[in-house]
């Protein structure tokens, strides 16, 4: 594990809070899930890079 510190509003912050302990869910599982989420669609190429036989690095 890492420490990873942002800064984020601070009603952000306590609506993300809220919403973590109605779900009995820590934190920093829930931002670990959507960082991975945002990577897959992030690092995932396009149909048009593909097709267009660029590289695309594994």
């Amino acid at each position: 594990m890492a420490e990873l510190s942002v800064y984020v509003d601070k009603k952000l912050k306590l609506r993300f809070k809220l919403a973590c302990t109605a779900q009995e869910k820590p934190m920093s599982e829930v931002i670990g899930l959507l960082m991975k989420q945002w990577l897959e669609i992030t690092e995932t190429p396009s149909k048009s890079q593909t097709q267009a036989g660029q590289n695309v690095p594994d």
